[in-house]
């Protein structure tokens, strides 16, 4: 998780990511004249939600990131697998029983886009990673090592082409009994676009949100070409910095903290493989930048997996995203668009 630290509450504050892998926003105060800038804070989805945004006065501020906090706990019903009652559970609650589930427009939506993701990732991102998430959690809390039955026990029910979706009457079927439906690597981006969708109704649009470090990013802030935001490798030279001007896309992270599970020498990350079952034992520190912040989000998630060799036949394929890898021996990669 990303930790912005507020150095400065006055209107021209500057938010740092303090990490390996960081982002940090620099804004500058606007013409007296022009909207105000506000900032709110909160934490949802298990996460630090920070937005800021452009808007004529204080009423409408309010008004507009209430409406916003109080989509973002409505997403948070739907998607969280820590809810008992939440639909994405009730939805995994079903599975292998053959019976087909009415999902609401959100959650279809939201696993219609995993599922693309899962198979442009060829499966590096998968949405049904659920069952090997909640092994390793235990593992992490416990302090055991998975055995090989229990890891092939989960690995039977993890698979996106075990999902099936009807359109028609948004309808969801889970094939095999076991399988659980995980957000986690593309929630927070999908509740970020949602909630700049918010803000538009308010006429707002000069805005992002850093859902726990995966931004959706709107307009530029008045007179303006973008956002100023540094993204940075974590050295201390200048190489390993760069500062990019955005507006409308989604900036991810993935793989800048991990907890650890050691057995026979060998250090295991709580981010788990889906197609191995195992917890990652190269970490890949990454950064997207793509079209949404559901994009990005679910690409980092996906490149944090798959490393460098595997990643940049990936990023052939996701010709609107920007990548920039790094594995822990310092071995790095950047396509050739990330600039």
């Amino acid at each position: 998780m990303m930790k912005l630290q507020f150095r400065n509450p006055v209107p021209s504050f500057r938010c740092r990511l303090a990490l390996i892998f960081s982002i940090s926003f620099f804004y500058i105060p606007a013409p007296v004249n022009a909207q105000q800038r506000y900032a709110y804070f909160r934490n949802a989805m298990g996460s630090e939600f920070n937005l800021v945004f452009y808007a004529p006065n204080d009423s409408i501020a309010k008004a507009a990131s209430d409406s916003v906090f109080k989509r973002i706990d409505y997403l948070n019903t739907i998607l969280s697998d820590y809810l008992d009652g939440s639909e994405t559970n009730r939805l995994s609650a079903t599975a292998g029983s053959g019976k087909a589930f009415a999902a609401s427009e959100i959650l279809f939506d939201i696993l219609q886009k995993s599922l693309y993701y899962s198979k442009q990732s060829n499966g590096t991102f998968d949405v049904t990673v659920g069952p090997m998430v909640q092994l390793w959690r235990r593992a992490l809390r416990r302090n055991f090592f998975p055995d090989s039955l229990q890891i092939l026990e989960v690995k039977q029910a993890v698979g996106y082409k075990k999902v099936r979706l009807r359109a028609k009457n948004r309808a969801v079927i889970l094939t095999q009994k076991g399988m659980r439906i995980d957000f986690g690597g593309i929630g927070k981006g999908y509740a970020a676009d949602d909630a700049l969708r918010v803000l538009r109704a308010f006429n707002i649009t000069c805005a992002f949100l850093d859902a726990g470090g995966d931004l959706t990013i709107g307009d530029a802030p008045p007179q303006k070409e973008g956002w100023e935001i540094e993204v940075s490798s974590g050295g201390k030279d200048s190489t390993s910095k760069r500062v990019l001007i955005l507006s409308h896309c989604g900036v991810a992270t993935s793989g800048n903290t991990y907890r650890f599970l050691e057995h026979k020498g060998v250090r295991y990350s709580h981010i788990v493989d889906p197609r191995t079952g195992l917890g990652l034992v190269t970490h890949t520190r990454t950064t997207v930048i793509a079209p949404n912040g559901t994009a990005a989000d679910a690409l980092a998630t996906a490149f944090s997996v798959s490393g460098i060799e595997e990643g940049k036949r990936l990023a052939k394929k996701i010709k609107k995203s920007r990548v920039w890898l790094l594995e822990q021996n310092g071995r790095e990669w950047k396509s050739p668009n990330f600039h």
